[in-house]
């Protein structure tokens, strides 16, 4: 290949440096093959299974023979490729195949035992039929349930076992940057899934920015539980990594919730340097690994809270808990950033501990006003997230996108050299993208060039003239009771009574006694009437499973509103 470049070369790069002048990913994925083709660059590790190596020169023979098989299927340049697998040693192979073909792949979840087969299957066909899908990649029995269960699907169905073993003629699609590479596709339960249009330059841009702003060498190796349907998987876990040549240990993220110490133990056999988690995932070890069990998290530069607002509270009980297995305080960093970015926009310096900013509750949520607290006023604290990484920008903006000053909530706006332009094959809503700014619909503020973030405007609940975050309720049920997190959910239906939206819990528990849980819903009422100064409409308390989640795990708040208002509507 005219773009290959000899080892010796590579080697002496900084990893990104490959990213600057190359034309599109397929060819990125061949320079790296060539350069280091006995280098890991996939790990997975499967429970009760010896660990399956994925090295980059058998990643490149492999996605070539994809290639090949999706072209032998007489699919055109540009077709739509759905690859529906779990944790599968050829998912990475199916993906960058179809890239190297010049298709374009996006990854979808496969079914899940908390979902509704009938009604999963029914949604997911439905956005298949929208974006016009080509093929589904996926296995034997995924492929026989949705045979079943939709009957009529015209989409072809590939067996992922049935791609053919060897490629006859090498595939590397003439791509430029500025055409489609993939779709990132949001998770949901049964609403529609907006699919972000990534090109090969936005990718590489975007992964070129986050390694400078993480100062990432060949040397770094990432372990990970994400699920790869999900951006911050996707991205920092498969993109990421192989655009840089890095290696990437796998977990699947179901055995990780079952048995937390998985991660813990993978960190310390490898060696890791790199991990990005959700802030529920830092609660979950700390609940769940046993006290007495030793592990070497020494090697970690940055483990990095992100995907979901970050809490102080949650870093400081992470150092404290695993501070004596070798991590070190200044590993526990925190990045935000959306698919529409393609994922990353800021990140924290790894070089100070994160900044915690303490304001008065009562300029928070009365005036939208981050200010020191009055004497005896309770008080609210947020985590920096850091700031833009190199080639993004961020405004806060009022209800009118004027600038507002640091100290001020208001609307994050982004801007980047790597920002998407739509959404496929569905129209932007009005107030999306304005004069090339993204409004992103989280709410934050700006202090000393740092970004701070409060929550996203649809959690937002005003209640009694009150600005109350969902997620800030449901963090200080999770913190001071005996809720686990992903197990209550914040809502505010709207009371035409009041002529306000009210504040309901929703929280499950195990507990079956009656007087427990009557004692539970009492002990949050008084718990959010303390932090918050607001009355609680309703305390329900559910046995586990009533709550309805995403396909990336997240708590549906708009399915779990309108499930509640079927049982109890509020007048």
């Amino acid at each position: 290949m005219a773009l290959a470049a000899e080892p010796s070369v590579l080697a002496e790069r900084a990893p990104a440096d490959l990213l600057c002048n190359a034309p599109n990913i397929a060819a990125v994925l061949a320079m790296r093959a060539a350069s280091a083709p006995d280098k890991p660059a996939v790990i997975l590790e499967l429970q009760d299974l010896p660990a399956q190596v994925l090295t980059y020169g058998t990643l490149c023979e492999q996605s070539q023979c994809f290639a090949a098989g999706y072209r032998d299927l007489g699919l055109p340049r540009g077709s739509i490729v759905i690859i529906m697998l779990g944790s599968h040693i050829s998912l990475p192979a199916s993906f960058f195949g179809a890239i190297m073909a010049g298709m374009v792949p996006t990854l979808f979840p496969p079914a899940s035992q908390k979902i509704n087969p009938a009604l999963f299957w029914q949604a997911q066909a439905a956005t298949f039929e929208r974006i016009g899908a080509s093929l589904i990649v996926t296995s034997a029995a995924d492929a026989a349930d949705l045979a079943r269960l939709v009957p009529g699907l015209a989409t072809p169905v590939l067996d992922i076992a049935a791609v053919p073993a060897a490629s006859p003629d090498p595939v590397v699609d003439p791509a430029t940057p500025d055409e489609i590479a993939c779709l990132q596709h949001s998770s949901g339960t049964t609403g529609a899934k907006k699919g972000v249009i990534l090109t090969h330059g936005m990718l590489m841009r975007s992964v070129a920015s986050l390694a400078a702003a993480l100062r990432m060498t060949e040397d770094d190796i990432i372990v990970s539980w994400l699920p790869l349907y999900h951006d911050m998987g996707l991205i920092n876990c498969l993109f990421l990594p192989i655009l840089l040549g890095l290696t990437t240990v796998h977990l699947n993220p179901f055995e990780w919730v079952a048995s937390p110490p998985l991660l813990l133990e993978a960190i310390g056999r490898h060696r890791a340097t790199l991990c990005w988690m959700p802030n529920f995932a830092f609660h979950h070890l700390i609940r769940t690994t046993p006290r007495q069990a030793r592990y070497d998290l020494s090697s970690l530069r940055a483990l990095i809270d992100a995907a979901e607002p970050c809490k102080p509270e949650t870093l400081a009980r992470f150092a404290e808990r695993y501070g004596e297995h070798g991590l070190r305080p200044l590993a526990l960093q925190v990045g935000y950033g959306m698919a529409e970015n393609v994922c990353i926009a800021t990140q924290t310096d790894l070089d100070a501990v994160p900044r915690t900013v303490t304001a008065g509750m009562n300029g928070y949520t009365l005036d939208g006003v981050i200010r020191p607290p009055a004497q005896d006023e309770a008080t609210v604290q947020f985590l920096s997230c850091g700031k833009a990484i190199p080639g993004t920008h961020l405004r806060i903006l009022d209800a009118g996108l004027a600038p507002l000053p640091d100290g001020r909530v208001g609307q994050i706006a982004v801007t980047s050299d790597y920002l998407f332009s739509g959404y496929f094959k569905q129209n932007l809503k009005p107030g999306t993208l304005v004069d090339g700014w993204y409004m992103s619909g989280d709410l934050g503020f700006m202090l000393d060039g740092e970004l701070y973030v409060a929550g996203r405007s649809d959690d937002l609940l005003i209640v009694n003239g009150r600005n109350l975050y969902a997620h800030d309720v449901e963090f200080a049920i999770n913190n001071a009771t005996t809720v686990k997190p992903g197990r209550c959910v914040a809502v505010g239906p709207f009371s035409a009574r009041l002529g306000s939206q009210t504040l309901v819990v929703i929280a499950e528990t195990t507990d079956e006694d009656v007087v427990n849980r009557k004692a539970l819903a009492s002990n949050i009422r008084d718990l959010i009437y303390s932090i918050f100064g607001v009355v609680t409409h309703d305390v329900s308390v559910r046995s586990p499973g009533w709550l309805i989640k995403t396909t990336s795990g997240k708590i549906s708040r708009e399915a779990n509103l309108r499930l509640y208002l079927e049982e109890r509507p509020i007048a």
